[in-house]
């Protein structure tokens, strides 16, 4: 306690005998303790620990109105779980069974009455002395979690930049900037909020939904830069890039990763089970489902080498039409509400693209 100013540890004694917290008050004085704070009336306690916000509590057992165990009871309500604060209990009557109960209600240590000053203050300063360390363990242990926040956003950082590398990688042969892929994640994102899901989802989804067509790295040039339609080979030589994405994204345990594989696997697939693997309704997960829509929607609206683009009124009715085969309908339905509610917005490339991070 050296290395403790006793003048600034605030110490409450309750006792319903006068001469008692007197005679203790006396002794904590003497032995440099300043801020104390008494009562002899129990009823009290709870307003006054409340108020003082004690580093102690010195508490008599046997009282009228509330005995030591009610006090017990109503402090260690108010007291947080993470927090020391010793109770300490002076009674005359400090038999087996009383000793355990006020154990069991929170008791930290005893002192028999009648009291003696050295024993007081020894044992006052042996239970403040042990919630000293306990803050000092509690502050390394805040530290220790901070840094461990500190390094798992670097380590998730570090991550969200390699799948954002890996995204322009996959988009670079046809599309430079990979303007298509942060479409998608943006309108996915949108119906994933419109969809009511957790703000941490929708961010996942937002993070992983450009990944979709990541298999397409693996390609061959003769099918990624095809220009016009594809022939039946050539498209099943396309499909294989739902299968390629999930290989490339497999065996991680990394939520973004896990979420991410799953959608490269699954955008294509229909409700009415006609999609690249035949999954059906809600077979196909609910990420899938989602950027099935987005991507979908950015493909019909934006212009290629076999089309042009759709307006914003024709891409609605096509998504209302193919509502409950290709699409999900209930997605469908929230999906020409996020039409209606942002119309040409989501039309525009992402300015801010790449939005990992």
């Amino acid at each position: 306690m050296q290395d403790r100013d006793l003048s600034t540890i605030k110490l409450l004694l309750v006792d319903d005998e006068a001469h008692c917290t007197k005679l203790m008050e006396a002794f904590l004085r003497q032995a440099g303790y300043g801020l104390i704070t008494t009562t002899n009336d129990p009823r009290q306690a709870l307003d006054l620990y409340q108020k003082v916000k004690p580093d102690l509590v010195a508490l008599d057992l046997r009282m009228p109105h509330l005995d030591g165990f009610d006090v017990m009871r109503q402090l260690r309500q108010v007291i947080p779980a993470e927090d020391y604060v010793p109770i300490l209990i002076v009674t005359g009557e400090l038999d087996a069974p009383s000793k355990h109960r006020a154990l069991a209600e929170g008791a930290n240590d005893f002192i028999n009455k009648p009291v003696d000053a050295t024993e007081v203050v020894l044992r006052i300063q042996n239970q403040l002395q042990t919630q000293r360390l306990h803050n000092q363990l509690q502050m390394h242990n805040e530290h220790l979690e901070a840094q461990v926040r500190l390094r798992t956003k670097v380590v998730e950082q570090t991550q969200l930049d390699l799948l954002n590398r890996l995204v322009m990688a996959s988009e670079y042969r046809y599309d430079a900037k990979g303007a298509h892929a942060w479409r998608v994640g943006r309108v996915a994102k949108l119906l994933a909020e419109i969809k009511g899901l957790p703000p941490d989802q929708v961010d996942m989804i937002k993070k992983t939904a450009p990944l979709h067509d990541v298999g397409k790295i693996g390609l061959r040039d003769s099918i990624i830069m095809k220009v016009g339609p594809y022939e039946p080979a050539e498209f099943e030589g396309m499909k294989a890039h739902t299968k390629l994405g999930s290989t490339i994204l497999a065996d991680s345990r990394s939520p973004l990763l896990m979420m991410a594989r799953e959608i490269a696997l699954t955008h294509h697939e229909r409700w009415d089970g006609k999609g690249y693997h035949k999954l059906k309704d809600v077979q196909t997960p609910l990420t899938g489902r989602i950027v099935t829509l987005a991507d979908a929607f950015d493909v019909m609206t934006h212009p290629c080498s076999y089309k042009k683009p759709l307006t914003l009124g024709e891409a609605r009715m096509e998504i209302e039409r193919h509502a409950g085969t290709q699409f999900d309908p209930e997605l469908s339905a929230l999906f020409l509400q996020l039409i209606d509610r942002d119309g040409e917005t989501l039309l525009n490339d992402v300015t801010d693209a790449p939005f990992f991070g």
